[in-house]
């Protein structure tokens, strides 16, 4: 007999009480024949259980997930066998019986405990199952809600997600208010050790904005793995690609100054390395720098340091496409207008009216005894980069503590005085210029859940439930992963360096469990 008819056969004669009813279907590819089997199963109630949770094991998935079904169909009677079943070594039957108990939904609280177990399970399908099925069960799940708090840092992606939603079924009320400061705080304390020791990096440094001001500021590791010298809050990183909010913030005080226009192409102010046939390139303005939408690669091929062709791939001002490349136009034409080299500028400009006591564009001998190592994905050194000509892009090296008092000049920009970029000024940085459809929101929690991500003018722009969070991160291949954000409605942020190529997937789960403060 083929197998796909034998295997439904046999469950129903263990059912029997639905021996007679049971037709041989549990197996049918047809969506129509496994829900009119597994309605029938179902209907001899708590005699057929046992062998239907003996099926969530079986290696076809269409047995498995009609026997899943089925044990739903039956109800309560099901339950203390699938909380039995939940504590099976098998994957494949822990996952049926949390797919099944989430089909239940709040007729499962009395698996609460056990699916609350599950969130630790060590494979992430059962954690997310679990999860999903603790967000199925509703108001009843809440004795879980400690257990979904720590699987918002959770390895897995899908199972920080799948917590996500069932905290927001669960308590929606709670959901969207804001962790006390303290509770924040702890959490930072608590998790940044664990997560330097799961991705192998040396050193953390994290600031954290309260009301506008940095309020804590902390180091964790060595700043080189091999000296063993140790981290702390004056510590330099690079800040790779965080390098170009900062730099956006000079640019647009040279526009509120009338230095720069938005809208001028840089054709007019600087030379470009044109390619033959795509005068496109002399239609790039400042605006489609600081946005993302001039077009051009995010490097070209050869790099930007020989000035070779620059190709245009989009219509300058059509769509989002990010460009280090573009930034380091824009850089050209700040030196022009400004007639010194950006690491100088930038000492006046924004270094010196933000406080940034701890900033550089540019390598210098004297930075090498406060510099970070950036370490690979296993930890080890990897060669420092020093950066001997300032790249508007990616150069930037500073501490957490000196980054986050860009935070606070954008927070509160009148506490900065008339050398900082005002309130206006401020306002258009931080204003939605284009929607950016190919970026996936960043991972938070509660009301700062991403929803459709937008550019400003140098920051990313994240849609949420408590209002817009501005954010950007950065990534050198010199091991370094680094993010900063802030909450202009709440006057929070949080700036995360790391020294590791395993620094993103860390400040990813750190965020992932702490939102926007």
């Amino acid at each position: 007999m083929n197998r796909r008819l034998l295997v439904p056969l046999l469950l129903a004669l263990l059912a029997r009480p639905v021996a007679a009813q049971a037709p041989a279907g549990l197996a049918d590819p047809d969506p129509g024949a496994r829900e009119r089997a597994a309605a029938s199963l179902a209907a001899g109630g708590a005699g057929a259980v046992e062998p239907l949770v003996a099926a969530l094991a079986d290696a076809d998935p269409f047995v498995a997930g009609a026997a899943a079904d089925a044990l739903a169909r039956i109800g309560a009677a099901s339950v203390p066998a699938l909380v039995r079943a939940l504590g099976d070594a098998r994957e494949e039957v822990c996952v049926g019986a949390a797919v099944a108990l989430g089909k239940l939904g709040p007729r499962a609280t009395e698996a609460v405990p056990a699916l609350a177990q599950a969130l630790s399970n060590p494979k992430a399908v059962v954690r997310w199952t679990a999860a999903s099925a603790l967000g199925a069960a509703g108001r009843g799940a809440s004795p879980a809600l400690p257990a979904l708090r720590d699987a918002l840092w959770d390895r897995d992606e899908d199972v920080r997600r799948g917590a996500t939603l069932a905290l927001e079924r669960i308590d929606p009320a709670a959901w969207l208010r804001a962790p006390s400061w303290e509770a924040t705080v702890a959490v930072v304390e608590r998790l940044v050790p664990i997560l330097m020791r799961e991705h192998h990096v040396p050193a953390v440094s994290v600031a954290l904005v309260k009301d506008r001001t940095v309020a804590f500021s902390k180091a964790w590791g060595v700043a080189d793995a091999k000296t063993g010298a140790p981290a702390t809050t004056t510590t330099l990183f690079e800040v790779a690609s965080m390098t170009k909010p900062a730099f956006a913030y000079v640019a647009l005080k040279l526009v509120e100054d009338g230095k720069l226009d938005l809208d001028r192409p840089l054709a007019e102010v600087v030379d470009l390395p044109a390619v033959p046939g795509q005068p496109e390139l002399t239609r790039i303005t400042p605006r489609m720098v600081l946005s993302h939408t001039s077009g051009l690669p995010n490097w070209r091929p050869g790099g930007e340091e020989r000035d070779g062709p620059l190709p245009v791939l989009f219509p300058p001002g059509s769509r989002f496409g990010y460009s280090g490349e573009a930034f380091f136009l824009l850089q050209r034409a700040v030196e022009k207008v400004t007639g010194a080299p950006l690491e100088a500028y930038a000492k006046d400009a924004l270094f010196a009216p933000l406080g940034m006591e701890r900033a550089s564009f540019a390598w210098a001998p004297e930075l090498d005894a406060a510099l970070a190592t950036g370490h690979d994905e296993d930890g080890k050194p990897k060669a420092r980069a020093r950066y001997r000509h300032a790249n508007a892009a990616y150069t930037l090296v500073t501490t957490a503590p000196d980054y986050a008092r860009v935070l606070t000049a954008l927070l509160d920009p009148e506490a900065f005085g008339p050398k900082a970029l005002s309130r206006a000024g401020v306002d258009a940085m931080l204003r939605r210029a284009v929607r950016a459809d190919a970026r996936d929101p960043i991972e938070r929690p509660g009301r700062a859940r991403g929803g459709a991500v937008f550019w400003g003018l140098g920051w990313g722009i994240n849609e949420t439930p408590g209002g817009d969070v501005i954010y950007h991160s950065g990534a050198n291949q010199t091991g370094f992963r680094c993010y900063g954000q802030l909450s202009p409605s709440r006057g929070t942020g949080i700036v995360v360096l790391t020294n590791g190529l395993g620094g993103g997937a860390l400040w990813t789960r750190l965020v992932a469990a702490i939102g926007d403060l």
